[in-house]
């Protein structure tokens, strides 16, 4: 292999790195978004159980708790799937970043 095959392989791994870095900070992004949601949902919530306990929380107030809890809980699994596509992507970074070097 001639110097010039190894320094276009070595670019190319480059930027496949950059390319799944980019990815990774394109997943952790959507986290931060989801996790805002759930942190508003979880504020509505806790409204909804105050209002509740006052006696001011409307008719389908158990209605409405229900179904942002569901969705918190969505929120959570969307969440973990993408840790698990990072965790899963980060082991196959230094492999490829191994084998540039040789």
């Amino acid at each position: 292999m001639g110097l010039l095959d190894k320094v276009k392989d070595v670019a190319g791994k480059a930027a496949d790195q950059a390319k799944h870095g980019l990815a990774v900070g394109k997943e952790k992004i959507e986290d931060t978004k989801l996790k805002k949601q759930i942190e508003e949902l979880l504020q509505e919530i806790g409204e909804l159980v105050v209002m509740s306990r006052r006696g001011e929380a409307p008719a389908d107030a158990d209605a409405q708790i229900d179904s942002k809890v569901a969705k918190v809980a969505e929120l959570e699994a969307a969440i973990a799937a993408n840790d698990v596509k990072a965790a899963g992507a980060s082991e196959a970074a230094p492999t490829e970043a191994a084998s540039a070097g040789d």
